[in-house]
């Protein structure tokens, strides 16, 4: 095989390898693009769900503090309700003798009847 054939094979060679790193650089090129326009449209959106996700963490601190507050309030609330309900039965077993005569006094009860 005459040399001139080989040097034309070679040379092919040579040609259909850097066609091929050419082709895979702009490839590699064309997807390093297309990623850093995904990169610049997605960062503030992180960006922005990193801000929320702090919101929402504060709110939660937030909700968790009034829970103990309400918790708290309830139950000086049922000790109220406790002291208030203790008292309402003292007045009407301190009214209850004042009723009965009053009663006797109108005429809505009989004087020889005491019973409750």
């Amino acid at each position: 095989m005459p040399w001139y054939v080989l040097l034309i094979i070679a040379l092919a060679g040579v040609g259909l390898v850097l066609a091929m790193v050419v082709r895979v650089g702009l490839k590699a090129w064309r997807l390093a693009r297309h990623g850093m326009a995904v990169s610049r449209r997605l960062t503030p959106l992180a960006q922005g769900l990193a801000r929320r996700t702090d919101e929402v963490a504060t709110a939660a601190e937030r909700l968790s503090k009034d829970g103990e507050q309400l918790n708290a309030s309830i139950a000086a609330l049922q000790q109220s309700l406790a002291r208030l309900q203790v008292m309402a039965q003292a007045l009407n077993d301190a009214v209850r003798p004042y009723a009965l005569v009053m009663s006797w006094l109108t005429g809505r009860r009989e004087w020889g009847t005491a019973d409750r």
